[in-house]
Parts: C-alpha cells; structure tokens; sequence
C-alpha cells in the first residue's frame, strides 16, 4: 500500500492529454454491451438455478 500511491501520484504528474473524440455511435456500443453482458449474466444465473432446484427436487413416475 506505501508503494501504490506515490506510483499513482508520479504517473498522474507526467501525463500528457490524450486529445481524443468519442463519438455519439461509441455510446451507444457501450450500451449495448453493458445490456447484452446483463443478459448474459441472467441466463447463466437462470440455468445454473435451475440446476440448482434439480437437486432438492425428487420426481415421481
């Protein structure tokens, strides 16, 4: 932890600006991929709860 700041604060002393231009369509990639990753997450806790109940559930013939 002694180390991580004065490395933070001498990296922060000599940047230089970046001048870069993000433009509208860059917004809307990050959207889309911050809604497909919350769509993923939900299918994989979907399956894995049903996989899940499968075990504590007992089927009857």
């Amino acid at each position: 932890m002694r180390i991580v700041f004065p490395a933070i604060a001498f990296s922060a002393a000599f940047t230089l600006p970046a001048y870069a231009y993000l433009d509208p369509g860059t917004g809307s990639m990050v959207l889309q991929a911050i809604i497909g990753a919350i769509a993923v997450g939900g299918a994989a806790v979907s399956v894995y709860w049903n996989k899940f109940k499968s075990l504590f559930t007992t089927r009857k013939k």
